[in-house]
Order: structure tokens, then sequence, then C-alpha cells
């Protein structure tokens, strides 16, 4: 499976006003600030909600605790991704008990991270409100989870995928809008390994002969052309053999 940038979605100036605008949002929505508490989820919702934080610092004058979240053992696919999973650390300092949460994430996508988290939060404590707050919204929505507050919504296709990039984890502020190229996400393409380099179906790399497609048509064309060859070589001979006994046996007929 590979990964192909084809659109920005945000640039660095545009994913900071936006953080300021959720922060707003979150204030405008929550009078009494000193109550919540932000927790990111791992791995890029934890700069965020740092951000976040930052910002209503800034213009409320309050310090607002932050904290993370690694929700690796709450996944429902938790055995279908790895027999050793790389677990990452949670870090909630504060009493979460009758606190307003707002959980942060990058990208929102099908609700099942949200979900683990939820799953995860409610281990620590019982907080007032929960909310979330997400930088994307690409829809395709697997549970009934639906984001309180949200950067930007982008339409996707089942073959498309959004990447956030921050400088705090990859070196730069951007959001990019990528095609996933290889069939559906996480599967291999048609007539290929998971060894095979990935090239779009029916298309030739560059200095590599022909792609998977192309060379399973010829080999079906020499094996269709084999077949058809060896019926009329079988149907010759045996109209040969046939046809001389059939002679004299008519010879044979006459004569008597």
């Amino acid at each position: 499976m590979i990964i192909k940038r084809k659109a920005i979605v945000m640039d660095g100036v545009q994913l900071h006003r936006t953080i300021t605008r959720i922060a707003h949002e979150i204030v405008e929505r929550n009078k009494n600030v000193e109550e919540l508490i932000l927790v990111g989820i791992r791995k890029r919702g934890v700069p965020l909600a740092e951000r976040i934080a930052g910002a209503i610092g800034q213009f409320e004058n309050v310090e607002i605790p932050v904290g993370a979240l690694d929700i690796t053992l709450y996944r429902d696919d938790l055995q279908m991704i790895s027999r050793n999973p790389v677990v990452g650390k949670t870090e909630i300092n504060v009493d979460i008990n009758g606190r307003t949460i707002v959980l942060v994430d990058d990208v929102l996508f099908t609700g099942r991270t949200v979900r683990a988290a939820l799953d995860e939060l409610i281990d620590f404590g019982r907080p007032k409100e929960i909310q979330l707050a997400v930088l994307i919204d690409r829809g395709h929505r697997e549970f009934p989870i639906r984001a309180d507050f949200v950067g930007k919504n982008v339409p996707t296709a089942n073959l498309e995928t959004v990447e956030v990039l921050l400088e705090e984890t990859d070196g730069e502020d951007q959001v990019v809008l990528s095609d996933v190229i290889g069939g559906e996400q996480g599967k291999t393409m048609v007539g290929m390994t998971p060894e095979t380099p990935a090239v779009e179906t029916g298309q030739k790399p560059s200095g590599e002969g022909p792609g998977p497609t192309e060379s399973g048509r010829q080999a079906r064309k020499k094996q269709t052309r084999e077949k058809k060859t060896g019926k009329r070589t079988e149907a010759g001979r045996s109209v040969g053999k046939g046809a001389k006994p059939g002679r004299s046996r008519n010879k044979g007929a006459k004569s008597r």
C-alpha cells in the first residue's frame, strides 16, 4: 500500500487559525474553564491538545491541565494488528471526577479510536461531561460518534486518507489529502503479493517490464493458444486415422 499526496488541505497558517478558533469555541461552550481538562489521543492528539490548552490560557489567563491517552490496549482490533503491540504511555495526572473532559484527536474517521478512548477514560473516574474536539472530520462513521468541535470537514473517498503533520511530531505544520494506492486500505492490489512493488493495476512501472495485470493476461492468452493448438492436432490425427479404415471398408464393399 502506497500513500500518494495530492492536495494540501491546510497550511501552517490555516492550521494555527483553526486551532485558535477551536479554543474559542471550547471557551464559549464551557463558561467555567477552570473545570476543563484536555486529553489528547496519542500520537498527534496530544500536541493538538497542548496547543489548544495554550491558546485558552492566553486569552483566559488560566492554566488548563493536559493529559495523554494511548488507546492501544482498548482497540477492538488489537489481536488483528500485532501479536506484540507497541503500547505508549497514558498520562492523566489530575482527578477527572466531576470535571469536563475535552478529548482531542487529529482526524475523526470511523469513530473506533474515540470509542476506545472513552472506554479508557472511564477507567480513570467519572467525569461530569466528555466533549470531543478534532482537527479534521473525514466522515465514514461506523460508530454513532459526533465531534463537538471540528476544525474542518473534509469529505473523502474510501481510497483516500487525511494526513495531519505537526511540528512536534513531523517537523512541519500541514494537513494533506492523499490517495491510497493498492486497493482498499490495508489490502494488497489485485494480482500482487505483499512483496510485489505497488503499482497501479494495468500500468507499467518504468524499467520493470509488464505490470501484474498485463503479465497475467499474456499468460492466459498463451494457455488459450496452447489449448486450441492441441485440440486441432488431436482432431487432425483422429480424422486421419478414421479416414483410412473408412475408405478401406468402402473399397471392400465395392469388391464384394
